[in-house]
């Protein structure tokens, strides 16, 4: 199966896909473009017709990613992936100071979700400058929260070293608390 001809059955999600970059397979990304494939294939016909319209009207977060109520899609290594709403476990902010002889040059802001596998994926990333006051990171994490509160409100937002145990030391509970704080009363 071949990602583009997958995705050019929904209209808008391609129009939105060939604003972000290109699909392509290649020898290094084998194993990504074949987990982005599992990944298109875990949802139902009416969830990818549901994304195809949420994708009419939603923006491009960070240049790579889109956030929809349906899911988190995300253009990386030349592959397309899309984490359903439903295996969301975990949503926080990292950023990786960068220097150079002890002088600070740069910082990289990333948006890491885990999923309910326990797999982290890089959903997008951006560079500042070393004494910034942006947080684009926290910013379009703010936006992901507004997105997916309304279907899955019981989602693990920010770090902190007691999250990190909670969720990577027990995975099985950190998902069977979300899913029960995210049951709809």
């Amino acid at each position: 199966m071949d990602m583009n001809d997958a995705i050019a059955q929904y209209p808008a999600i391609a129009a939105k896909v060939a604003q972000i970059g290109k699909i392509k397979q290649g020898h290094l990304n084998k194993k990504a473009y074949a987990r982005s494939i599992e990944e298109w294939n875990s949802f139902m016909p009416e969830e990818l017709a549901k994304l195809n319209q949420e994708f009419e009207t939603a923006e491009i977060v960070m240049k790579r990613a889109v956030f929809t109520p349906t899911a988190v899609c995300y253009l990386s290594e030349g592959c397309f992936h899309c984490i359903p709403a439903r295996d969301i476990i975990w949503v926080y902010a990292y950023v990786i100071k960068e220097s150079m002889n002890l002088i600070p040059t740069g910082k990289e802001h990333q948006v890491r979700i885990i999923d309910r596998s326990g797999e982290m994926h890089i959903v997008c990333t951006s560079r500042t400058g070393p004494f910034t006051k942006k947080t684009p990171a926290t910013d379009a994490i703010g936006n992901l929260k507004v997105m997916l509160d309304p279907s899955r409100p019981g989602i693990l937002y920010g770090y902190s070293k007691e999250l990190e145990q909670f969720v990577f030391g027990n995975l099985p509970a950190a998902c069977a608390k979300v899913d029960q704080d995210s049951q709809v009363q």
